[in-house]
Formats: structure tokens, C-alpha cells, sequence
């Protein structure tokens, strides 16, 4: 039977973070899971804004029959948030997101590719594999940051959809 696979959002400090699994992700300047619509992205007067950026990784919570490896994660190609970009990249270590609560999230130095060109075709390629009889964390970890310019649109963003996809052999 294949394993069950959950994607996991790591929040907090590198001693004591914690691991949530999540079916959405939200955008927001702090560093939670499933914030609802407390600290929302911020539309900057000049520049740039940013969000805390957001960690995931994929986890198998029953084992799988084989081995799960090459691991893809890919946007459809467009993003429909006006003046907000969404950059990504993979990291092997956990960092903790920060920046001023509320207002804007420090840069990422991981997430820097414009999601827009990690599409089913050219798919950002994510490190990781889990063999039989394990469980637990398969993947190194996908950061996403997001970029708000002044030309943001005030009120909640349209969903968006991200795919993670890997071979069970």
C-alpha cells in the first residue's frame, strides 16, 4: 500500500520549532501556521514589503512500500495576486523566519526564484527520499516568500495552487 504523505509547515525557533500539517499555506508577517488573517501581508507606500517566509517539507506518515524519491514542486505558471511575486528554493536546514511583526519579514537568502518558472515541465527539483520501513521527514525543506509592491491590491488574495510530486517505487 502506498504511504501517507502530509506536507508540513515548520514554524518557531531552531531549538524548539514546531511542525504543523497543513492542507493551505498563508501568506502573513509572522512566523505561524494557519494565522487566519492575523498580521497580514502589508501594502508598502514605496519599495517593497515582505512576508515571513513560509517552510515546508513533505513527511510520510505510514511507510511506504518501497522507497519515495524524486521529489518536484511546481506552480501552474502564473500567479494571480497584482503587485505580489512569490519566490521559492529548497534549504537541507531549518531557519527560523523573522523580520518586524506586522510589518514586513526579512529577505530570504533560500527563496529567491520567481515561483512563475517552476512549472510541471521545469519543476524545482527537491532533495530527500525515505525507504521502507520508515517514517517521518522525506524532503529537504521548500521556502516561499512573499514580495508586496505598491501596486497590491488591498483585501485577501485568490488561492493559488502549489504541487509537490515524487515517485513511490
Amino acid at each position: 500500500m502506498p504511504a501517507t504523505v502530509s506536507v508540513i509547515q515548520r514554524t518557531g525557533p531552531i531549538g524548539l520549532p514546531v511542525n504543523t500539517a497543513i492542507s493551505n499555506l498563508r501568506h502573513n508577517t509572522d512566523d505561524t501556521a494557519n494565522p487566519g488573517t492575523v498580521n497580514p501581508l502589508v501594502r508598502p507606500t514605496v519599495g517593497s514589503n515582505y512576508g515571513y517566509w513560509k517552510t515546508t517539507y513533505l513527511n510520510a506518515d505510514t511507510t511506504p512500500d518501497g522507497t519515495i524519491d524524486n521529489i518536484r514542486f511546481f506552480s501552474d505558471g502564473t500567479i494571480g495576486w497584482t503587485g505580489v511575486e512569490l519566490f521559492a528554493g529548497t534549504d537541507p536546514a531549518y531557519t527560523e523566519a523573522t523580520g518586524t511583526l506586522g510589518v514586513t519579514g526579512n529577505i530570504s537568502t533560500v527563496a529567491i526564484v520567481d515561483i512563475v518558472n517552476y512549472v510541471f515541465a521545469t519543476p524545482l527539483a527537491v532533495p530527500g527520499s525515505l525507504s521502507n520501513p520508515s517514517t517521518g521527514k522525506i524532503s529537504d525543506f521548500v521556502v516561499l516568500q512573499a514580495k508586496v509592491g505598491t501596486g497590491a491590491v488591498a483585501g485577501t488574495l485568490p488561492f493559488e495552487t502549489l504541487t509537490y510530486r515524487y515517485d513511490e517505487t
